[in-house]
């Protein structure tokens, strides 16, 4: 659900370095992110759609977005969140994204 994927990105700290209103944080801002095309640090651009995101919590610098630096989002495996977790904080980003 979209409140149990806030509760989540609130607990697990993610809001600390995304935040919800476009300024700009450690990391890229949870508003306007999903459905969009957003350039990486290498130049070649990528739509965040779920696939990206999923990629991005379990392996955060798989691809790094351009302006950011690498190494400082902790990987978040399967023991910490569950892919139904994941798809919950999907849908909390998708309400910023509308």
């Amino acid at each position: 659900s979209v409140e149990h994927g806030e509760e989540l990105a609130r607990a697990l700290g993610c809001l600390g370095c995304h935040s919800t209103d476009g300024t700009r944080l450690v990391g890229p801002s949870f508003q306007r992110l999903y459905g969009h095309e957003h350039t990486l640090s290498d130049g070649t651009t990528v739509l965040t759609d779920d696939a990206y995101i999923i990629e991005s919590i379990r392996d955060p610098n798989a691809k790094i977005a351009e302006g950011f630096q690498p190494n400082l989002m902790p990987a978040f495996g399967e023991s910490q969140l569950s892919d139904e977790d994941i798809q919950d904080i999907i849908a909390f980003i998708k309400t910023l994204s509308e």
